[in-house]
C-alpha cells in the first residue's frame, strides 16, 4: 500500500496535509513508507489520536452541568 493510500484510507487528504501537520515533507513520509514503515505508521497512529481526542473533548464540552445525577 502506498503512502498516499495508507493516508486516504484514514481520511486524511493527501500525504502533503500529513507532512504539514507534523513538520515534515511529503518526500520523506513517502520514503518513510518504504524504509521505516512503523515510523509512519505511529505518525498515522498519533494523529487519529488527536483527532478523535478533539473531537470527544468537544463532545463533553458542549454537555451541560445542569444535566449531571
Amino acid at each position: 500500500m502506498t503512502a498516499s493510500e495508507k493516508v486516504k484510507a484514514l481520511g486524511f487528504k493527501s500525504v502533503a496535509q500529513v507532512a504539514s501537520l507534523i513538520g515534515e515533507t511529503r518526500n520523506n513520509l513517502i520514503r518513510w513508507n518504504v524504509s521505516k514503515p512503523r515510523r509512519l505508521e505511529l505518525i498515522l497512529k498519533g494523529l487519529l489520536f488527536e483527532r478523535v481526542n478533539d473531537q470527544i473533548s468537544e463532545a463533553f464540552d458542549t454537555i451541560d452541568d445542569d444535566d449531571s445525577d
